[in-house]
């Protein structure tokens, strides 16, 4: 085997091995330009959900508003905020609450 044949053998091993290293590189390219889309489309999403949990957490705050639950209580209840005089002696809430279930009540 001449000196030209041994040039030209390493000469197409060379060709290959460009050829290989050129389509792994466009295959690990085009593998991050999709990696890189998925993670755009996730923080979209995180985006989106967090929007979401901000707009129903306002919403949580407005339903348990002590404004609105004194008015749906005085509405739907008929319910009016008491004061000190409404509260019960401590002596009298036992004797006000019902009988425990399953259980006879103590005399």
């Amino acid at each position: 085997m001449g000196k030209a044949q041994l040039i030209r053998g390493l000469q197409i091993v060379a060709a290959v091995l460009v050829v290989v290293l050129v389509v792994g590189l466009y295959k690990a390219k085009s593998d991050a330009s999709r990696a890189e889309a998925h993670v755009r489309q996730l923080h979209q999403t995180i985006a989106e959900t967090e929007a979401s949990n901000r707009a129903l957490n306002a919403e949580i705050a407005h339903l348990e508003s002590p404004a609105r639950v004194q008015e749906l209580s005085q509405q739907h209840l008929e319910v009016t905020p008491g004061g000190q005089s409404a509260a019960l002696p401590e002596n009298d809430i036992a004797n006000r609450l019902p009988a425990p279930r399953g259980r006879q009540a103590h005399p």
